[in-house]
């Protein structure tokens, strides 16, 4: 048997020419590439020119998200600091209705015939008014105390915080005249401390924030050694050195008032002395905790402090 060979022919591949023309020059430079090659550098570019797309879009995507994310932690820290300042506000308020609440409590027992606690003078810096208990809250004359803020916040309220805050000074104020006409069938107006006790101007008022407690009274400052007279008619009941006050003296006019005299450098008046209004008790410095000279003043209505500018006459 013999095996007859044939011979096949392969079809050449198809290619392609590509002319390059230079402009100032003659010579043309052929460049000849098969349709595979073609087809290979094409399907490179497409692929090259997807994942360019791809990588912006995602791109895009990503700084889309970024900015979204950082808007809701903006969001975010904002809302937490005004329900900080809230929060702040509502603790605020809710110290200056309870101190109305006891003030009037005291006022109303008075009025009822039951005999008014002796002043107890000032706070020393690590002493703080006591939390009256849930059980003895029914004592201050007006029923059981409930904080008007005990519901939640999502409760809403009828009323702004500033109207509040605006309602309870004008609250606070009328009391506290109340209280003084009251008085004036007790005891001579001169007791009453409504004389200012130094010159200078205030720098620090009633209640303002110093740390973790607030302010019991009011600073007066001047120059070291300006005078501090008495307010008002009354008897000296301390003189002396306490902490975060510095020399301190302290007068009882009478009937529950008291007033508070912080950071003197001198103190000129005696224990057990009878003091008139305008007299030389002691002078004004920079002693205790203190961060320039001034006189820290306060005024205790029944060991309450109450804000000192409610006493005090206007200036001359």
């Amino acid at each position: 048997m013999k095996l007859r060979r044939t011979d096949t022919k392969r079809t050449p591949a198809e290619r392609f020419s590509i002319l390059v023309i230079p402009r100032n020059r003659s010579n043309i430079r052929r460049i000849e590439a098969s349709s595979w090659s073609l087809k290979l550098v094409l399907g490179a570019g497409v692929l090259f020119v997807a994942l360019l797309v791809g990588s912006f879009a995602a791109m895009m995507s990503y700084r889309s998200s970024y900015l979204a994310t950082h808007s809701m932690r903006v969001e975010s820290a904002k809302f937490a600091k005004e329900r900080a300042q809230l929060a702040s506000r509502i603790a605020e308020l809710e110290r200056a209705v309870a101190r109305t609440q006891r003030f009037a409590a005291k006022i109303e027992s008075v009025e009822r015939g039951k005999p008014a606690s002796v002043g107890l003078g000032p706070v020393d810096e690590q002493e703080a008014m006591p939390e009256i208990p849930e059980s003895g809250r029914a004592g201050l004359g007006a029923g059981m105390w409930r904080s008007p803020f005990a519901s939640t916040l999502s409760d809403g309220f009828d009323l702004s915080l500033d109207e509040l805050a605006q309602i309870n000074e004008v609250v606070e104020a009328k009391l506290h005249r109340s209280f003084a006409q009251r008085q004036d069938k007790l005891y001579f107006w001169a007791s009453l401390p409504t004389a200012w006790p130094s010159k200078g101007w205030v720098t620090s008022e009633f209640g303002a924030s110093r740390g973790w407690r607030k302010h019991e009274g009011i600073d007066i400052a001047g120059p070291r050694g300006t005078p501090i007279i008495a307010p008002g008619d009354g008897i000296v009941t301390y003189t002396g050195y306490r902490r975060g006050y510095g020399k301190t003296l302290m007068i009882d006019h009478g009937y529950g008032i008291s007033t508070v005299y912080g950071h003197c450098s001198s103190l000129y008046a005696e224990e057990g002395q009878r003091v008139k209004r305008g007299a030389l008790i002691a002078s004004v410095g920079n002693t205790g905790r203190s961060t320039g000279p001034h006189l820290h003043f306060e005024v205790h209505v029944d060991g309450v402090p109450v804000d000192p500018l409610l006493y005090l006459s206007s200036r001359i």
